[in-house]
């Protein structure tokens, strides 16, 4: 055994994954408090919208916003993803140019297609509207709204490639502080604002531009200031063929998303009313917080697994992919079961809503088991199989479509729910199947249980709650406060992990040392 697979005391893990674990809860908590910042935000502006505008009015802006995450998609081209798994494989074989002619590549890519793009949202806005009208009165203002949008496609391709880039130095600060904090503060700021104003819809759209234009700015001065001496001087390497044959599948595979194409909001808006839209929304919305946990670990997973898969480490990264998933779940499930069981209890936020509770409990049904499987999707990527989440993304959308538009119509908003829940768990099975088969991994380890065990005994007390004479929204609070409490105690008992374990220990060591070197200050 070598000194640096010596077992680290006190979590009893070897040099290297204890390594691992590091770079991933720092990166993943960085990324978290990034992620509550921004969602916190988007609630807050969802909320805002839906009292201002009303229901009908934020399934409008909630249209048009699709339209552009959409067109947006498409203007990136999956370049992001090149960038960070290109620049983080060159900078993992010492190859300066690499990393150089990577961004430079990503930048330019990205940069044609998104111009490219939006062009042709501008010319197809009118037809783009006919379709998504609630009448044909309406078709002159929603093509005005996207037609104002359109700018929003170039400056978010930008943005997107250069906080990926950042990515692939193995740090999430410069990524959270553009696409986290910078960005959706602006949008709130600005869009409140102009909603408070008169500017109705369009303050809304406008505002979408303006935060992702500012996003970019900052998002160029990180990428400046991580630039080594090294990378600076090198000459930049031709990479356009092969970082294009990786882009475009994983470009397809993100875009074909559900969750990042919203093809509930797409569906809804075809078969039915903008008020049905901004129900779905509003059930979208409470899904945030239990996503947190997912969205912030995957960024930094990422480049880690393009690390340890260039490098052969299978073992290190079936640990880790455990690890980091019941991270997600220990995080997430509480928050899913708290929805399935009193989803009225969030919706009141929302003014005139009540309709979207049971929307609410039926969507997170679904996503409890896309937390549970972890960050499948992007492990089968980074490892170099973008192809293959591009046929599975090519599949949910055909699913998706297909009975999308089979149950809207004759179920409404509920069929859409259960439409979204079926193949999320179809997808994601199949994801987690395919990385064992073609990575040697999977995502679930017997301490897996303790945060699944723990739910259910939280699940089984908010259950028993209802059982108190009386109803009140303080009291069903009041319940879930008690079973989250149960909750913690139960994962207490159940025990704590060794990489847990060595993550607390480092941090009150460094809080140790802090006390310490202020002391000495003091002192002196």
């Amino acid at each position: 055994m070598t000194a640096s697979d010596e077992p680290l005391e006190p979590a009893g893990l070897s040099a290297a994954r204890a390594e691992d674990v590091v770079v991933i809860a720092k990166g993943g908590a960085t990324q978290i408090i990034g992620q509550i910042t921004q969602r916190s935000v988007q609630f807050f502006f969802t909320i805002a919208a839906a009292n201002i505008l009303g229901p009908a009015g934020l399934g409008l802006y909630r249209q048009v916003a699709q339209i552009l995450t959409i067109s947006s998609q498409l203007g990136l081209a999956g370049f992001n993803y090149a960038a960070m798994r290109f620049i983080a494989r060159a900078r993992a074989k010492g190859d300066w140019g690499g990393v150089r002619g990577a961004a430079r590549t990503a930048f330019g890519a990205s940069g044609v297609a998104s111009l490219i793009v939006a062009a042709g949202l501008v010319l197809a806005a009118r037809p783009l509207a006919r379709q998504f009208a609630d009448s044909p009165e309406d078709v002159g203002h929603l093509t005005d709204l996207i037609r104002l949008g359109a700018a929003y496609v170039p400056c978010f391709a930008l943005m997107q490639v250069l906080r990926y880039c950042t990515q692939a130095y193995k740090t999430m600060v410069p990524s959270v502080m553009v696409g986290n904090v910078i960005q959706p503060l602006i949008r709130l700021g600005f869009g409140v604002g102009l909603l408070l104003a008169g500017f109705g819809v369009a303050g809304a759209v406008g505002t979408l531009t303006l935060s992702v234009a500012i996003g970019a700015l900052a998002g160029a001065w990180y990428f400046a200031r991580m630039l080594t001496p090294e990378e600076r001087s090198a000459t930049p390497a031709p990479l356009l063929g092969p970082m294009t044959r990786f882009a475009l599948p994983q470009g397809g595979a993100s875009l074909l998303g559900i969750q990042s194409l919203g093809l509930g909001i797409i569906i809804l808006g075809l078969y039915s009313t903008n008020r049905a839209v901004g129900l779905f929304s509003i059930a979208l919305a409470l899904q945030g917080p239990g996503g947190v946990f997912l969205s912030g670990i995957v960024n930094i997973w990422a480049p880690v697994v393009a690390d340890l898969y260039e490098k052969g480490e299978i073992a290190r990264l079936d640990a880790l992919y455990k690890t980091v998933t019941r991270w997600i779940v220990t995080f997430a499930f509480p928050i899913y079961a708290a929805l399935i069981l009193e989803p009225d209890v969030f919706v009141v936020f929302f003014g005139e809503a009540s309709e979207a509770a049971p929307i609410v409990a039926i969507i997170a049904v679904g996503n409890i088991l896309y937390s549970g499987t972890g960050p499948t999707g992007y492990l089968i990527s980074m490892s170099g199989r973008p192809g293959i989440n591009f046929a599975n993304s090519v599949v949910a959308v055909i699913l998706y479509v297909v009975l999308g538009a089979w149950a809207v119509p004759r179920y409404g908003l509920v069929g859409m729910a259960w439409v979204d829940v079926g193949v999320t768990v179809l997808v994601n099975s199949v994801r987690v199947i395919q990385a064992k088969l073609l990575v040697g991994v999977q995502p679930f380890g017997r301490s897996f249980l303790k945060p699944l065990g723990a739910t259910l005994v939280g699940s089984a007390v908010l259950l028993a709650w209802r059982l108190i004479p009386g109803r009140s929204w303080g009291l069903d609070v009041a319940g879930i406060v008690v079973a989250a409490a149960v909750y913690l105690v139960v994962l207490r008992v159940l025990g704590i992990d060794p990489e847990e374990r060595y993550v607390w220990e480092r941090i009150k060591s460094r809080a140790r040392d802090r006390k310490i070197r202020r002391g000495g200050e003091r002192d002196g």
